[in-house]
């Protein structure tokens, strides 16, 4: 269980270099990221946490993001996640509004993602008795670095 009070962002993203790039980026804001790399992981993931906001890529490969947010909206109904979708404004991923909140389009500025998500996260509120969450990737990712400063 997670005794850091910052909101928690999911980022969905199957492209590795994509996803590393933006926990990378959104670790260093006052956030706990955690990420996924198919729907599947998603949804283990949101089924042991509450989270604030989900960056979820639109374009992956199966039409998992849609089949993500489907499955998301099945399991968890009652959720105050925000939804931010991003995809290729000339490819043809389906947005459904009942389950997503906003929508950018490639390619993206990331100081301007990393603000609008650190902003978000901060305004949606907690369910009303939010899940034990585990510890976030990015705070690991901290102790980690933290523990490998000392070592040099």
């Amino acid at each position: 269980m997670t005794l850091n009070n910052d909101p928690r962002v999911l980022i969905i993203e199957d492209h590795d270099v994509l996803r590393v790039l933006l926990f990378t980026l959104l670790r260093h804001q006052p956030l706990g990221v955690d990420t996924a790399t198919s729907a599947a992981e998603a949804l283990l993931k949101v089924a042991a946490c509450d989270y604030a906001l989900i960056v979820i890529d639109l374009d992956m490969a199966r039409d998992q993001g849609n089949a993500f947010l489907q499955a998301f909206r099945e399991q968890r109904p009652e959720a105050t996640t925000f939804v931010l979708a991003v995809r290729d404004p000339n490819g043809d991923a389906a947005v459904d509004p009942d389950i997503v909140n906003a929508v950018l389009s490639k390619p993206i500025e990331l100081d301007t993602l990393a603000s609008v998500v650190r902003e978000t996260a901060a305004v949606v509120p907690p369910p009303p008795d939010p899940l034990p969450c585990p510890n976030a990737e990015s705070d690991v990712r901290a102790r980690f670095d933290r523990g490998s400063e000392i070592a040099n």
